[in-house]
């Protein structure tokens, strides 16, 4: 049940109605019913993949209730401590104890996520290795790979190790922590939320109330991340796999073109799967976590991944990045370069570590594959040259007298910014490492432009009326970006005449209805990050 399918939109409209026409008369119950429509959509989606969900469930839920008791409990004889050394005593005590609980819910949630995604990637490069040693190579078999895996493992993560640093209290509730770990509108492909969050907007006793703004703005959100994913999104794609899927029949400016229609789609698919599913849990009054902030307008690398599936950076920020970055051997390692009178060395130390390992983790959370470490790779070598050549890029732009404030600048930037994203895309597009060195090789062998200038262009999915209509539609959305950058366009929108409004949503459903891909002919393309 793909988030883009009339079966969801019709299975989110009956949760609406029955999550509020409950609430009318037993607002506990909308917790309840919230639960019900979560499982059933999972249930619905593949009864397989409910064992894993409730094993991650169960183990972060009862690891954090445990950790949250220890620490009760300290808190308790602390007030009955004699002087600062019992105080201290009692605190490592519950500290070293509370660990191992901790431990028991992150290791078995990242357990299952390794086992399933990770096994048969590590068996063929074992086998790779046990051929070239001319030994026996290992049978290989296939996990099953449940269903957004990736993002609830990492929410489920995320909470256990917020309630043992203390940032949050335990929920003493299973079904609201269920509520909150299953939720259906971010189970499958994110925000990967955080329960801190979630439970100041859903408070089970008092309910969520109905408010028709929230129900106008969530369909419009809606539309707009269904107008993305199938009139762009699912259009783009046409073009583009008939492209990567064979890089070695092409080569030249076609695959220039390929590479930035790519990272086209790429956005428009995603940040439409976010918008849909943040529109329906805006209908449920509960507000998702952004998740997209118009990428491609960032100047640089870094800032192009703070406006970029946010969630995801935020909880490598918290959960890996400030750890390693605080970690012994980092430590040591900064403690040596500032002996030596290094100061930039150690400010180098203190960021690339953290970095690398960041994106090395990135690129295979995002798939088991080379291609994907490559990608990692890719984004850690561009972070950790920006921050090594800071000082030098600085005393440039100073010596040529470059206004960087100026708007030609900040194009420029913006430009090469998506240029680089563009490279990137390759590795992360392309059927394997291999394929995507053959592209590479392919599209900087020649500046070939015969398949422009012969109109062959036009015969690789997309023929010359679609492609000038996804053109437009791409205008469309750089339009609204650049419109969303200045003011907020749903508000701005409500403040509108009634028939104006009502004019501009309209335009906007019958867009999809009329120009999206889709059809007894034509299976949807799944979004591209369930897959991970």
């Amino acid at each position: 049940m793909g988030y883009q399918s009339l079966k969801f939109l019709v299975f989110s409209a009956a949760v609406v109605l029955l999550y509020y026409a409950v609430g009318k008369f037993f607002r506990r119950g909308q917790q309840f019913v919230l639960l019900f429509a979560n499982l059933a959509f999972y249930a619905i989606c593949g009864l397989k993949y409910l064992p894993f969900l409730a094993v991650t469930l169960l183990a972060s839920f009862f690891s954090a209730r445990a950790v949250g008791r220890i620490f009760d409990a300290a808190d308790r004889e602390l007030t009955t401590a004699a002087d600062s050394a019992q105080k201290k005593q009692i605190r490592a005590a519950a500290k070293k104890k509370a660990k191992r609980s901790m431990l028991f819910g992150v290791l078995i949630s990242l357990a299952l996520l390794i086992v399933c995604k990770y096994t048969l990637f590590v068996l063929k490069n074992v086998n790779a290795v046990l051929t070239r040693l001319g030994a026996e190579p290992i049978g290989l078999f296939k996990m099953i790979l449940p269903l957004g895996i990736s993002f609830y493992t990492f929410m489920a993560v995320g909470y256990v190790l917020d309630v043992y640093w203390k940032r949050i209290k335990a929920e003493k509730s299973f079904v609201s922590y269920a509520v909150f770990l299953t939720y259906f509108p971010h189970i499958v492909q994110g925000p990967i939320g955080r329960y801190k969050n979630f439970s100041e907007q859903f408070d089970p006793k008092a309910g969520v109330a109905l408010n028709t703004q929230n129900l106008a703005f969530g369909a419009e959100l809606v539309v707009w991340g269904l107008f993305k994913k199938l009139v762009i999104a699912d259009r783009l794609s046409l073009f583009v796999s008939t492209i990567f899927d064979e890089p070695a029949k092409f080569g030249g400016l076609i695959m220039v073109i390929a590479a930035v229609l790519y990272s086209i789609q790429i956005y428009a698919d995603f940040s439409g799967c976010i918008d849909i599913v943040s529109g329906i849990s805006e209908m449920l009054g509960i507000k998702l976590a952004k998740n997209f902030n118009h990428p491609y307008f960032s100047r640089t690398i870094p800032e192009f991944w703070r406006r970029w599936h946010i969630s995801l950076g935020e909880w490598f920020k918290d959960f890996v990045y400030f750890p390693v970055s605080t970690s012994s051997p980092v430590k040591k390692l900064k403690k040596a370069f500032k002996k030596r009178g290094f100061k930039k060395g150690e400010l180098l130390v203190a960021s690339s570590v953290p970095t690398v390992v960041v994106w090395v983790i990135t690129g295979l959370w995002h798939g088991a594959s080379w291609n994907f470490v490559a990608w990692g790779a890719f984004y850690a070598v561009l972070m950790v040259g920006g921050n090594v050549f800071e000082d030098f890029n600085k005393a440039v732009t100073k010596k040529l007298k470059i206004d960087t404030e100026q708007f030609g600048w900040k194009l420029f930037q913006m430009l090469r910014t998506f240029a680089l994203c563009c490279v990137g895309r390759v590795f992360f597009r392309a059927e394997g490492l291999r394929n995507a060195l053959v592209y590479f090789k392919n599209m900087f062998s020649s500046l070939s432009m015969q398949y422009i200038l012969e109109d062959k262009i036009y015969t690789y999915g997309l023929d010359r009326q679609n492609f000038i209509f996804v053109i437009f539609a791409i205008l469309v959305l750089l339009v609204a970006d650049i419109l969303e950058e200045k003011i907020p366009l749903r508000e701005t929108l409500s403040k509108q005449n009634i028939v104006f409004r009502y004019c501009v949503i309209l335009l906007g459903v019958f867009a999809v209805l009329i120009f999206g891909i889709y059809g007894p002919q034509f299976n949807a393309s799944e979004f591209i990050y369930e897959k991970f």
